[in-house]
C-alpha cells in the first residue's frame, strides 16, 4: 500500500478511523502516512514498539516534529534518560505513593453519591461538568492536600488548557509555557510546593515528593510543578474521558446497563473493556534512532512512528468480536490504553478506582430507564486529536 491520506493531527481523521484502522490491521499493518510518518496498527507490532526503548524513543511525545520542549514545559510521557527515570519515580510517589489509591477509594465513592444526589434533585444534569470531571478533580484535590472547594478552579484551569494550542505548540497568545500562559495556575502550584518545602501542610502528594527528593539532582520547584501538571492534566483529560466514555455505553446501551446491575461483580470488567474500545488516548508518538525494520518496512532514523493504540485494541487477532463491548469476555487480553513497559501510565490504579466507584455510584442510583439521554443529544467529542472523549452528556431524569 503506497503512503496512506491520514493526518494524525486532525481530530475527525484520528477519532473516526475505525473502517481504515481494520483495513491497515489486513492490508498494511505498518504504513506511511502523511507527514512523514509511520502508523503501525496491529497489536503485536504496537507492542513491539513500545518496549524496544533502544529503537523508538519517546522524545518529543504527542507534539508535532520539530518542536522542543524545556522539561518544565514537558509531559512525562515525552522524557528520555536520564531524566526520564527519577522524574517517573517522582510521579509514581504522587500518584501510588503511601497506597494512595486505595485511600482515595472511600472518597471517591463519597463524591460520587454527592453529586449523584445533586443531578437527582435537578432532574437534569450535563454529566462530563456535572459528574465525571469535578468526580476527578476533587479527588485530585484531595491527592494534593488543597481543599476541596479549589477542584473548581484546577477543573478550569485543567480544561482551559487542554483546550488551548499549549499541548501540542507549548505556547499560546499570551506567551510560551505555562508560566506565560497559564500564570494564575503556574502561582497556585508553585506556592503549594514551596509552602510544602517548606515543611508547612498535611501529608500529601506534594510533600512525598519533597522528601522522596529527586536523585542524581537537585529537586526544584519547577520540577515538583512539572509532575503536579501532569497528575491535574491527566485526571483533568484522560481519567475524565475514560468515565465519560463508559457512561455513554452505559446510557446508550440498556442491556449492559440491566447486566452491570444485576452482575455488579462484572464491574471492574467493564471498565477495562471502555478502555479497550474507547481509549482515551488514541495513539502515541515515538522517534526512530536507529534504522530498522518493521512489519516488512524499511524506517529511516527521524522517523516519528505512531502506536496505534485505537487500532491495536480491536486487532481481531487478539479480541475475537473486537468491535463489541463485552463486559464478559473470557479471559481478556491486555489493552494497550495505559501503555506498556517503561513509559507505562504511573496513574492507572487511581484511574481505575474512580471509573469502578462511579459507575458502582450510577448503577446503585438508577435502573435501566430511569436516567437517559435528551432526546436532542448528539455525540460531540473532545476536539484534542490524540484523545477521544465526549464534550458532553446531556441527560434526563424522567
Amino acid at each position: 500500500m503506497s503512503e496512506v491520506d491520514f493526518d494524525t493531527f486532525n481530530a475527525k481523521q484520528s477519532q473516526n478511523m475505525c473502517e481504515l484502522a481494520r483495513r491497515l490491521r489486513s492490508e498494511s499493518p505498518v504504513t506511511r502516512i502523511r507527514n512523514g510518518l509511520v502508523y503501525v496498527a496491529r497489536n503485536e507490532d504496537c507492542r513491539a514498539v513500545f518496549r524496544d526503548q533502544d529503537t523508538y524513543s519517546n522524545a518529543g511525545g504527542l507534539r508535532p516534529t520539530g518542536i522542543v520542549i524545556p522539561l518544565e514545559d514537558s509531559s512525562i510521557g515525552e522524557l528520555v534518560a536520564p531524566i526520564h527515570p527519577p522524574v517517573r519515580k517522582l510521579a509514581t510517589v504522587a500518584s501510588q505513593g503511601g497506597n494512595v489509591a486505595k485511600r482515595a477509594q472511600p472518597f471517591a465513592r463519597r463524591t460520587a453519591d454527592e453529586l449523584l444526589d445533586r443531578i437527582v434533585r435537578n432532574r437534569k444534569a450535563e454529566l462530563m461538568s456535572e459528574f465525571s470531571l469535578p468526580l476527578t478533580n476533587r479527588v485530585i484535590a484531595w491527592l494534593l492536600g488543597v481543599p476541596i472547594e479549589d477542584a473548581e478552579k484546577l477543573s478550569s484551569w485543567g480544561e482551559e488548557i487542554m483546550l488551548s494550542t499549549l499541548t501540542v505548540t507549548n505556547e499560546t497568545e499570551r506567551g510560551i509555557g505555562y508560566k506565560q500562559a497559564f500564570p494564575e495556575f503556574t502561582h497556585y502550584l508553585e506556592s503549594l510546593i514551596e509552602a510544602r518545602m517548606g515543611g508547612e501542610g498535611p501529608e500529601d502528594t506534594v510533600s512525598r515528593i519533597v522528601r522522596a527528593g529527586l536523585e542524581g539532582a537537585d529537586l526544584t520547584v519547577p520540577i515538583i510543578r512539572m509532575v503536579l501538571m501532569n497528575l491535574v492534566l491527566g485526571g483533568t483529560a484522560t481519567t475524565r474521558d475514560l468515565m465519560g466514555n463508559l457512561l455513554l455505553e452505559v446510557l446508550t446501551h440498556p442491556e449492559l446497563h440491566e447486566q452491570l446491575r444485576a452482575e455488579r461483580e462484572r464491574v471492574p470488567a467493564a471498565v477495562e473493556e471502555s478502555l479497550r474500545l474507547s481509549p482515551p488516548v488514541l495513539y502515541m508518538i515515538r522517534t526512530c534512532i536507529k534504522p530498522t525494520q518493521l512489519g516488512g518496512l524499511d524506517i529511516e532514523i527521524g522517523t516519528r512512528v505512531v502506536i496505534g493504540i485505537a487500532s491495536a485494541n480491536r486487532d481481531e487477532e487478539i479480541y475475537p468480536d473486537s468491535e463489541t463491548f463485552l463486559a464478559d469476555r473470557k479471559k481478556p487480553a491486555g489493552h494497550l490504553s495505559f501503555g506498556l513497559g517503561q513509559h507505562f501510565c504511573v496513574g492507572a490504579p487511581l484511574a481505575r478506582i474512580e471509573a469502578v466507584e462511579l459507575l458502582n455510584a450510577f448503577l446503585d442510583r438508577f435502573e435501566p430507564g430511569e436516567i437517559r439521554l435528551t432526546p436532542d443529544f448528539e455525540l460531540e467529542w473532545m476536539p484534542m486529536p490524540y484523545m477521544l472523549g465526549p464534550k458532553r452528556l446531556e441527560i434526563e431524569i424522567p
